[in-house]
């Protein structure tokens, strides 16, 4: 074949490239194939335009923002996560039902008609790895109810697509606003605070190696299932309705709020503080609220469990839990409910051995699990109701001669002298009986335990140790 035929089908060939190119690049495109190629988890950037409007939603440090407003009065806050992940997760579905090629487009059938010339309605999707941007403009519906009919990116073909994502994404603004009134997670939650009214009444939990405690108003041991309800009380409150821009915080009773609330989470700089205002007009269940983590004022309702909890609620009607493994000896004194009055019980680990044994009576020994046992009944011992620890209190409930154990942990092992380095991990107290009750204080306490008088019972320690007394 001579150079010119060479030619001239090289020009062929071209020619044809070109006319497939330009009649309609989607011509090969599965039925089955996804219309966009998402990657839902590699989307960074959604952008929503409907007529003039549009809501931009960015991708920061993992979470989802959501710009709303023009572009000289913004504003930026939390995204709904959730929605956002339905928009994506439909879009990356979308197939086409049905094609029309620019060749179908001609007579009633066109741009024009089917409202794609100049598309009132878009999607935009920003993928972080191949750094493109891809875009569905939408036009009228189909024939058939649930269809719709779309463009990608300008092409010159007609897709009739599900029109699910339409439904989805195309929503009033302050829907793709996180109506969670916090981000905060319970579970991380290291130190939290509320202060009540002008008379500054407050409430401090902070969280230790053991769990939640009350630093104020007092200082107390918290049942940790009631803290943990209240702190997902507040994470799962709901914003009702956002207030316009400009609202003016003290027409909302910012300025004298009924309660604040400062939450820390570990690995946070700043705590979150929330402000509660005053009650809305005709609505006593709802309040004006603000959070130093997103703009504005809005109302929430709902809030009385919340703001209304009091220390009792939340302090522990048990002992603070203690762990069995840290302690080497046990001291129960004095000892007159046993006949002997001159030595307290005392309790230790048996060397090379699991069980522990008594000294002061021929070294009786006593199983692990009996130990065990006996510390698990003094651990759920339960307050009927509490009693300020005041020394008239102390001294009519008994504890001018308290029945005292205590749980030793000793740290050195380098002296001669038996108790040196000795650490007192915990300590109850036991009053008298007085009318089916007695008083019990964990330590310096500022408060009494009132308890059935049952548990007068557990000072003999457990029945193998009481028995040896006996004999």
């Amino acid at each position: 074949m001579s150079w010119k035929g060479t030619l001239a089908l090289l020009i062929l060939a071209a020619s044809a490239l070109i006319i497939l190119f330009f009649s309609g690049r989607s011509q090969t495109r599965s039925a089955m194939e996804s219309l966009l190629g998402l990657r839902p988890s590699e989307v960074t950037k959604i952008i929503i335009r409907e007529g003039v409007e549009e809501i931009v939603l960015n991708k920061q440090n993992g979470i989802w923002m959501v710009t709303l407003g023009s572009l000289t009065n913004s504003v930026s806050d939390r995204a709904d996560e959730r929605l956002i992940h339905s928009i994506l997760a439909q879009a990356a579905e979308i197939t086409a039902l049905d094609i029309l090629k620019p060749s179908d487009l001609k007579g009633t059938v066109s741009f024009e008609s089917l409202d794609l010339k100049t598309p009132k309605r878009s999607l935009t999707f920003f993928d972080k790895l191949d750094g493109k941007s891809r875009t569905l403009a939408f036009g009228i519906e189909g024939a058939a109810k649930g269809k719709i009919y779309a463009r990608l990116d300008g092409d010159k073909t007609v897709y009739l697509i599900p029109s699910e994502v339409v439904e989805t994404a195309f929503l009033p603004m302050e829907n793709f606003r996180d109506c969670r009134l916090t981000s905060l997670d319970p579970d991380r939650l290291e130190e939290i605070s509320l202060t009540k009214g002008t008379t500054l009444q407050q409430l401090c939990l902070k969280k230790g190696d053991s769990g939640w405690n009350l630093s104020s108003p007092m200082s107390a041991w918290c049942n940790n299932a009631a803290v943990t309800s209240w702190t997902t009380g507040l994470a799962s409150t709901k914003i009702d309705h956002w207030m316009p821009a400009g609202t003016d915080p003290a027409a909302c009773g910012m300025d004298v709020p009924v309660a604040v609330i400062s939450a820390h989470e570990s690995g946070s700089k700043s705590p979150v503080t929330i402000t509660v205002g005053s009650a809305v007009a005709g609505s006593p269940e709802n309040h004006y609220m603000s959070c130093s983590d997103r703009p504005g004022i809005f109302i929430v309702s709902g809030l009385a469990p919340i703001i209304e909890v009091t220390p009792s609620a939340l302090r522990s009607r048990q002992p603070k839990p203690l762990r069995l493994d840290a302690v080497d000896r046990i001291e129960i004194l004095p000892v007159e409910q046993l006949g002997n009055a001159a030595l307290p019980i005392v309790i230790s680990r048996k060397k090379g051995s699991a069980d522990w044994e008594v000294k002061g009576t021929s070294a009786e020994t006593v199983r692990a699990a009996e130990i065990s046992s006996w510390i698990e009944k003094l651990q759920s011992v339960t307050a009927n109701s509490f009693e300020p620890a005041t020394p008239e209190k102390l001294e009519s409930t008994g504890f001018t001669h308290p029945i005292r154990i205590r749980f030793i942990a000793h740290l050195s092992e380098n002296t001669a002298e038996e108790a040196a380095g000795d650490l007192i991990l915990a300590e109850y107290a036991f009053g008298k009986s007085q009318s089916g009750f007695v008083a019990f204080r964990e330590g310096p306490s500022p408060d009494l335990m009132i308890i059935p008088e049952s548990a007068l019972e557990l000072t003999k320690g457990p029945s193998a140790v009481s028995e040896a007394f006996k004999r």
